[in-house]
């Protein structure tokens, strides 16, 4: 009777074995089918017929021409917004929470398109342009970093895949970086786990910034880069994004107003519009929005 259960038990264990590997496969085929799903899609922005490919570095000139957006079947988040950027300027979006301030933002790289209007890198309308060549001048570092699953080199060369370990290290050290990386198990050859989860949020946000000096881009996107990390930690994230905004055209989204009081022009949204333009002590003489945001969050 004991061999019997024996032999019954080895029986049922490839069985159940094969069980699972049928429910595995199952939710394989099921991931496989909404991949595919999303593959077919037609993407929202697509390239005009005989897009150019701007292959040239841009001086970082970019203006915003009465343009209006809104999501689809949704009301407009930007009325006529008329916006002069000079190359090699500072400029930070501010105002109330869900104003659209990363909405404007995400025009530029043509996330989504305008509804109205027109947007221009160096007097080239952007629908004009082909993706790649368009987003081969920016770079951007987000709040939420993402991160691939590969080493912190692997991340850092992203964008910029055809660079050398010396520059990937003048990059990270620009960045801030490089100390950490440094002390990590297999330095920069180590893996930093899917999205980073490795790595701090301050440790992401320092790689991304290490990524975005290695591409070089004449136009900066920075949104929200330094509101989820401590004071430590966002003074080294500032010190390494004063560097890299040298030289470049910039674009700031933050809601902390202490972080972009030296920008050469602060643009004020409110509404679905902008509201105030100027530097930091010309807003503060006004004894309008900003003025009210600066003190709201002095009193916190």
């Amino acid at each position: 009777l004991v061999a019997f259960f024996l032999y019954l038990d080895l029986f049922y264990r490839p069985v159940r074995m094969l069980s699972g590997a049928w429910e595995q496969m199952q939710e394989a085929l099921a991931g496989a089918d909404r991949v595919a799903e999303l593959l077919a899609e037609e993407p929202d922005v697509v390239e005009r017929p005989g897009a150019v490919d701007l292959t040239a570095r841009v001086e970082g000139a970019l203006a915003f021409h009465d343009v209006s957006f809104r999501y689809e079947r949704g009301d407009m988040v930007l009325e006529h917004i008329d916006l002069q950027i000079p190359p090699n300027t500072v400029v930070a979006l501010v105002g109330p929470t869900g104003v659209g301030k990363t909405t404007l933002a995400g025009l530029i790289p043509r996330f989504y398109d305008v509804c109205e209007g027109s947007i221009t890198l160096d007097g080239h309308d952007i629908r004009d342009l082909t993706l790649k060549s368009l987003r081969r001048q920016l770079s951007i570092v987000l709040q939420d970093v993402f991160l691939f699953h590969g080493t912190a080199r692997e991340n850092i060369l992203f964008g910029s895949p055809g660079a050398g370990d010396e520059a990937i290290v003048q990059a990270a050290v620009v960045a801030n970086a490089h100390e950490f990386i440094v002390q990590l198990p297999d330095g920069y050859d180590t893996m930093i786990g899917e999205r980073g989860v490795k790595l701090s949020g301050g440790q992401k946000q320092r790689l991304a910034i290490a990524r975005a000096v290695l591409k070089d881009a004449p136009v900066l996107i920075l949104d929200e880069a330094t509101s989820s990390v401590d004071t430590e930690t966002e003074l080294l994230i500032q010190q390494a994004l004063e560097r890299l905004m040298v030289g470049r055209t910039t674009l700031i989204i933050a809601h902390r107003l202490s972080t972009i009081r030296n920008a050469d022009v602060i643009v004020v949204l409110e509404g679905n519009s902008i509201k105030e333009i100027g530097t930091h002590e010309e807003l503060l003489a006004r004894d309008g929005l900003y003025r009210h945001l600066n003190l709201v969050q002095e009193r916190i």
